[in-house]
């Protein structure tokens, strides 16, 4: 919030929207007119607490958050480039009965590749 643009943007549209004069808002935020002017113009960079009395007499609060940025794994999005969406949505459409019966038709086909792969290699 130190920039005198975000300050003084702040001031202005809170003002406007409020339907105030610079009169009228320094009168209730207790400060001179001149004072206002002097923020709406970016000659001067307000405190927090100065911003946040100005707004509150226009009837706004400063609402201020910080929010990380988001660095994508390389290996998430990999993974979902790779993803087929469509048979995890018709795995998920299943029941529980049914997905266990699947799996355990997929570790049967996979013990008799292993088979086949030990007999061919036994040759």
């Amino acid at each position: 919030m130190s920039d005198i643009n975000s300050s003084k943007s702040f001031i202005v549209a809170a003002r406007l929207r409020a339907g105030l004069s610079q009169h009228e808002l320094a009168a209730r935020a207790g400060t001179s007119q001149p004072a206002i002017a002097r923020l709406e113009s970016g000659q001067a960079n307000p405190t927090v607490a100065t911003l946040e009395r100005i707004l509150a007499a226009a009837g706004f609060h400063l609402r201020c958050e910080l929010v990380p940025v988001e660095r994508p794994d390389p290996i998430v999005q990999a993974y979902k480039r790779d993803v087929d969406r469509s048979t995890i949505r018709e795995n998920l459409r299943r029941t529980i009965d049914e997905r266990l019966r699947l799996n355990e038709e997929s570790l049967a086909l996979g013990v008799e590749l292993q088979r086949a792969v030990a007999a061919q290699r036994a040759r």
